[in-house]
């Protein structure tokens, strides 16, 4: 049941990060795909990623053409994409924090 609610709770927030890009179906698409690949990611399952658990998820996301992952995997920017995402600098990247990231993106 927590994976279930785990998984709502990931895809609802990463939802921003589609959000105005294509028709309603394909964004609702893509944001079960980043909220199936940050569940993978998350080797370990405590809602956060480390730097590891978060280079799985951006190879993951640009196997499925999400968001700037293709480009950051391409040019190995993992360590600034990271930097980026984490947004406290706490050494994790939360959903929450990739919300806001998104958010920043859409301004």
């Amino acid at each position: 049941m927590k994976s279930i609610l785990t998984f709502a709770a990931v895809a609802g927030v990463l939802a921003a990060s589609f959000a105005g890009a294509g028709d309603a179906y394909a964004n609702e698409e893509r944001r079960a795909l980043a909220a199936e690949n940050f569940l993978q990611a998350d080797a370990n399952a405590d809602g956060a990623l480390n730097f590891n658990e978060f280079s799985t998820l951006i190879d993951l996301n640009a196997d499925d053409s999400l968001g700037r992952a293709k480009m950051v995997k391409r040019f190995g920017k993992y360590d600034v994409a990271f930097g980026r995402a984490d947004g406290n600098a706490d050494g994790f990247v939360t959903t929450e924090e990739l919300a806001e990231l998104a958010a920043k993106a859409q301004q």
